[in-house]
């Protein structure tokens, strides 16, 4: 009984302790004047420094204490910047906004409209849809024209009207008309977005519930089927071209015939490349065994595609008619659609292209209705009548058409209004309306740049409440900026050139402030040993070095140069120090061998290696004064900010960094 009543007390003891254990997460790794430095706090900050948490595994103690001291650094200084008031401190607020609102638009752009449209249009491309349409241009009156393709949808989904009656009846694409409106095969971004977002929207056999439109018009938009993509396939064909004579004559078989017995050998065993080189009138792809590399849907003519995208790996199509010829078709290889990481670069380049200006719109129009969105369109019309058309020139403020308007509301949003004058200054920022007469469409489109820019600002004016990523890299740079303005006030502001310290500096080392000695010098260089040696044997025979440097030298670049090199160090390069191994200006060396070839060189002039004068090592030693400077003034002003808050950091705590499971 003892024994199990000492049992349950130690049992007891360790559930009180285990409970009472401080979390990973809040171990206290460094402490100044109260404002502790928890794991958690020190890990996520490593972890960013050196580019990932798994990389922050691998590094030792040392780096994790070399780092907790430079952090503590970082934070004392950013205690100082609160103390000093720097949220006070306006320019240092309006560099901050300005700073919030051009990232705060640019990351609801990205996070808002490209990363969800990109990864949508990623999955979407996992599937192709079959679909057919019925297609009214808008005309002069589009709500008419709509209006009246709604009756037509009517019909169709209460079943008093077939769908491929009406398309005969009534489509206005000429080219699928004929084919009960037949678009063919499209994946994704392939097709306007509206109409994919209706079709994907859509299951197989029916229609989709409303009008669609599209910059070509309206539609009606049947799927009639739909399956998994193939992402790329390779193929390789034979094709013969038609003659428009399909009747044998007794000397002569016609393209079919022939296109058929060169089956026939293959089904037998004959091998495909070389026939394809022997006989396809695709001279490009048939000398490579009738080769086409990797290809998309709709990449071929509409008979080809279809043959060739129902093949699987190693099978033979039959005989193909398109308007080429005939063909024969074996799929060779079919690459699987690629992993979201693998094909993102390409799929935002497609999104970019095929469905970023839409969802954006979407995206404006959403923000539209948040904000009470409101546009005076009768003044805008006003505006761009010809005879109200004002330039946006400089003076533009002096336009008497201006001055008429400038304070009239053009874009209300919700209680705020913003009027001409507001809009003008924003077009004057952008280049493309510079000095330019704004007609209704630039007018137009200068007024939905305006409008975009400002639903995005009010969208950004909370977005560090509501985001917590964009919270984070604002808070980063209002950091950033108070370090920054701390180091100008504390360092950069302080340091002051001192000729006369540089001066002694100079003095003390300019034993070591060595001009290195240098070389001018001509070069006669052959690819041809033998020729180099036969130059050689010219100079000495009296021939002037200049002359056949200038008719003889081969060397890239020199050739113009008549083999000169200006005035380098003697350490540049193995030519340089030939020149210098030479005694005396004239000499000239016997033939040696260098990369590519054979030199013969000749010293111009020489310059002996000296001691720098001040003027010419002033540059080089005002730097390292400055560096210098920089780093003592940063010494003192850490110093005294150690000094004020003595900070205690707790060094062992770092052994557990990174090693909890739990965080």
């Amino acid at each position: 009984m003892r024994i199990e009543l000492k049992l349950l007390t130690v049992a007891l003891v360790t559930l009180v302790l285990t409970g009472c254990a401080t979390k990973h997460a809040d171990i206290v790794v460094a402490d100044f004047d109260g404002n502790k430095i928890t794991m958690d706090e020190f890990e996520k900050a490593y972890a960013k420094n050196v580019g990932g948490i798994e990389q922050a595994k691998k590094d030792s103690l040392d780096d994790y204490k070399k780092f907790l001291d430079l952090y503590v650094n970082y934070r004392m200084k950013l205690r100082d910047a609160f103390v000093r008031d720097y949220r006070d401190d306006e320019e240092l607020q309006n560099e901050f906004e300005d700073y919030k609102n051009k990232v705060g638009t640019s990351f609801l752009e990205e996070n808002k409209v490209i990363k969800p449209g990109v990864k949508k249009l990623y999955n979407e491309r996992k599937e192709e849809i079959r679909a057919s349409h019925i297609m009214l241009r808008k005309g002069n009156n589009p709500d008419s024209t709509r209006q009246f393709l709604q009756t037509v949808l009517d019909s169709i989904k209460s079943g008093q009207k077939s769908f491929e009656d009406m398309v005969l009846k009534y489509s206005q694409d000429n080219f699928s008309k004929r084919d009960s409106g037949d678009i063919y095969w499209f994946t994704a971004g392939q097709i306007v977005p509206s109409f994919e977002e209706a079709a994907y929207a859509t299951e197989v056999g029916s229609v989709y519930p409303k009008v669609v439109e599209t910059k070509f018009g309206f539609h009606i938009i049947k799927v009639t089927d739909r399956q998994n993509r193939k992402y790329k396939i390779r193929a390789k064909h034979i094709l013969l071209k038609a003659t428009g004579r399909e009747v044998a004559t007794d000397s002569t078989e016609t393209p079919l015939q022939r296109i058929t017995k060169i089956r026939e050998e293959i089904i037998n065993g004959a091998d495909f490349d070389s026939l394809a080189k022997k006989y396809s009138d695709d001279k490009g792809s048939g000398a490579k065994g009738g080769d086409l590399g990797f290809f998309e849907r709709r990449m071929m003519v509409k008979p080809f595609d279809e043959a060739v995208f129902k093949l699987k790996v190693g099978e033979l199509s039959d005989i193909i008619k398109t308007r080429f010829g005939y063909h024969i078709i074996k799929l060779t290889d079919v690459k699987k659609y690629p992993s979201y990481n693998k094909e993102v670069d390409n799929i935002r380049k497609i999104y970019k292209k095929a469905r970023y200006e839409y969802d954006m719109k979407n995206y404006l129009d959403g923000l539209k209705k948040k904000y009470k969105y409101s546009l005076n369109k009768k003044l805008l019309e006003e505006m761009g009548n010809n005879e109200n058309r004002i330039t946006l020139a400089p003076n533009y403020g002096e336009d008497e058409k201006f001055i008429k308007v400038k304070d009239s509301v053009i874009v209300t949003l919700g209680a705020e209004k913003y009027t001409v004058a507001d809009l003008f200054a924003y077009l004057f920022t952008q280049s493309k309306y510079e000095n330019t007469v704004l007609s209704q469409r630039m007018l137009s489109d200068g007024v939905n740049e305006f409008t975009k820019d400002l639903l995005l600002k009010k969208e950004v004016e909370n977005l560090e409440q509501t985001n917590k990523e964009f919270a984070n890299l604002m808070k980063d740079y209002r950091d950033g900026i108070y370090i920054f303005k701390l180091q100008e006030d504390e360092v950069w502001n302080k340091v002051k050139i001192d000729t006369a310290a540089i001066r002694e500096i100079y003095l003390q080392k300019k034993d070591s402030l060595i001009v290195e000695a240098k070389v001018a010098f001509t070069e006669i260089f052959s690819k041809d040993k033998s020729k180099i040696e036969k130059y050689y044997q010219d100079l000495q025979n009296g021939a002037d070095f200049d002359t056949l440097a200038a008719k003889h030298t081969e060397r890239p670049g020199y050739k113009r140069k008549n083999g000169k090199y200006e005035l380098v160090d003697v350490s540049s390069s193995e030519l340089a120090e030939k020149a210098n191994a030479l005694k005396n200006v004239g000499d000239y060396s016997k033939p040696f061998e260098v990369k590519g070839g054979w030199s013969i060189v000749r010293l111009d002039e020489r310059l002996e290696a000296r001691i720098q004068t001040f003027e010419e090592a002033l540059p080089q030693l005002a730097s390292e004064y400055q560096d210098a400077e920089t780093k003592r003034l940063e010494n003192e002003y850490v110093n005294s900010l150690k000094e004020f808050y003595q900070p205690e950091y707790f060094y062992d705590e770092l052994e557990n960094a990174y090693k909890s499971k739990n965080k």
